[in-house]
């Protein structure tokens, strides 16, 4: 029971989706915060959003954005402009149904797995390598997107393809993820991952 209230007293929750669900969640390096963190099902690491806290600032170490989204991502794609799921996605701490690249494994493709309209790649040591996901057709400007990640580092703007396809390419702190565009400029899909 002390676990469950320590993990209460270290954990908000900062969003949920109706369909799919994202969470965002504040802990601290406490060591009693990280062990009943273990617990709960979310994900794992540090994390935190929005400068929120329920404990005191005495205590308070430095934090690591992390977001995590369970569900179908062709629902509702606004969870990308969440200002928590873009922070997180520089830390390359951003979870999709569970799974989240690991940037410093070795990309040597061997697999993958579906999880909803989620694919996750792996390598012969079963680390992910990359994960990909669809948004909802005609739901995500390339402005609105451009705006929202305007915070990231953005390498690159490709120019259109024979499809009139564009990719716009963010570097994160020891990855990167790719963000694609129809003809009309309207977000299809993401990819975590090299």
């Amino acid at each position: 029971m002390r676990k469950v209230g320590k993990l209460l007293s270290a954990t908000v929750i900062v969003s949920t989706l109706v369909v799919g669900s994202s969470t965002a969640y504040i802990t601290t390096s406490n060591l009693d915060a990280q062990a009943a963190e273990q617990v709960q099902k979310w994900g794992h690491g540090e994390g935190g959003a929005s400068g929120a806290s329920t404990q005191g600032t005495e205590n308070l170490e430095a934090q690591i954005p992390w977001y995590s989204y369970e569900g179908y991502t062709t629902y509702d794609p606004s969870f990308t402009q969440d200002y928590n799921f873009v922070r997180a996605a520089k830390y390359d701490n951003v979870s999709i149904n569970g799974y989240k690249v690991d940037p410093k494994a070795y990309k040597n493709y061997d697999h993958t797995k579906t999880i909803y309209d989620t694919s996750i790649d792996f390598n012969d040591d079963n680390e992910v390598i990359q994960i990909s996901f669809n948004t909802k057709p005609n739901t995500v400007s390339k402005e609105a997107f451009k705006k929202a990640h305007a915070s990231n580092d953005m390498e690159y703007e490709s120019k259109p393809n024979s499809d009139g396809v564009t990719m716009i390419s963010y570097n994160t702190n020891n990855g990167a993820y790719k963000a694609f565009f129809d003809e009309n400029d309207n977000l299809t899909k993401i990819i975590f991952g090299q």
